[in-house]
This record gives structure tokens, C-alpha cells and sequence, in this order.
């Protein structure tokens, strides 16, 4: 899969009020659902991978892999590399590697129990923000129950991604919350795998 040209984050954010396709039925639209690499996946960047979808459109589309983590640190020294150890809450939080684009932009899955005006709803209870804040209230433990901190994202152009997926690059599961949210990254692979073409 070749890196879709950089999307400004807070355009991404913007582009996700199209609504989300159901779970019962065959998605127009992928947003709100898992792409997940097949075994023989030709793009080693992307090889075993799970990719939560939050846009998919005539304009291209827009996702965040789930299953790898690029580091674990202070929200602190996330948010600010000079802080001293005395503002360290406590909480340490995973950075979660997004994909090849942007790979700057930080961005936040997180649960619809948080209430924030930053958040865009992508599909269910799921929500997303490019708001250092919500990490902040995160580390503090007054934010989401539920969230996943992301860097960069994976990105196609008009009619790529429907180009890999005739090619069988991929398939395609309906983006379970819990899943989407557990932290036992080995088994999210195969567990998206296995519900692969199943409605829930």
C-alpha cells in the first residue's frame, strides 16, 4: 500500500461526519469497521496488522492500525519532552503507531462515556480527537474509560483502497468495540481475522 499524501489532522477530523455504514449489512462504506491484513499481505509495513477505519469515501480513506505499539511513556513527556519528573501523574500511556502518514499527528480513540467538544463520533461508541487535552485528562485518569493514543495514520487515494481489496490484500470484520480497545495486542490479529465477513 503505497502512503496517501499527508491529510492536515484537523481536515481528517472534519471528514469523518459522514455516517457510518451498519454492521448488519454489506458497508458502502468502511468507517467504523476492521481491515485486516491477509496472511500473505504484500506491503511489509503493513503485514499482520488490524486497521480500524475512520473514513472511507469516493475521496480516499483514512484508518489507524490498532495492533502496534511504537513506545510507552509518560503523558508528559508525550506532550512535552522537557517536562520535569515531579509533573509525571503516575500513568504511563502507549503510543500506539497509527501508520506511514503524518507520522507526527497524534490523534485519540477513545469511548463515548467522555465527554469532550473536540471528539467527532466515528461509529458506535467510538470517538476521535486531536486534542492534547484529552491525553492530559487521560494520564490523570478523568478522561475516556477506553482509549487508544495514536501516531500517524494509514491513508489511500481515491480508489486505492478498493484496487487492494480486490487484489485480497485485505479483509474486512466489523470494528468490534472491545476489540478495538484491548490491550492484549498479540491476539488482535487472529481474533479480527476469525470474525472476518461475520455481522455482529
Amino acid at each position: 500500500m503505497r502512503a496517501r499524501a499527508a491529510i492536515p489532522a484537523a481536515l481528517a477530523i472534519l471528514l469523518l461526519l459522514a455516517p457510518a455504514a451498519s454492521a448488519a449489512t454489506a458497508p458502502a462504506s468502511l468507517q467504523g469497521w476492521f481491515l485486516v491484513a491477509a496472511p500473505d499481505m504484500p506491503d511489509p509495513r503493513f503485514a499482520g496488522t488490524v486497521i480500524y477505519m475512520i473514513r472511507h469515501g469516493p475521496d480516499g480513506a483514512m484508518g489507524f492500525v490498532i495492533n502496534r505499539v511504537l513506545a510507552e511513556d509518560w503523558a508528559e513527556n508525550i506532550l512535552d519532552p522537557d517536562s520535569a519528573p515531579a509533573e509525571r501523574t503516575g500513568r504511563k500511556i502507549r503510543v500506539h503507531y497509527g501508520g506511514p502518514v503524518g507520522p507526527a499527528e497524534g490523534f485519540i480513540l477513545h469511548s463515548g462515556d467522555y465527554a469532550a467538544g473536540s471528539s467527532v463520533r466515528v461509529a458506535g461508541n467510538v470517538w476521535l480527537s486531536a486534542d492534547p487535552e484529552v491525553l492530559r485528562e487521560m494520564a490523570r485518569r478523568e478522561g475516556p474509560v477506553r482509549g487508544l493514543f495514536v501516531l500517524g495514520y494509514a491513508g489511500w487515494a481515491p480508489g486505492q483502497l478498493e484496487s487492494e481489496l480486490a487484489r485480497d490484500d485485505w479483509a474486512i470484520a466489523p470494528g468490534d468495540t472491545d476489540l478495538l480497545f484491548d490491550p492484549d495486542l498479540a491476539n488482535k490479529w487472529r481474533r479480527a481475522w476469525d470474525n472476518r465477513g461475520v455481522d455482529l
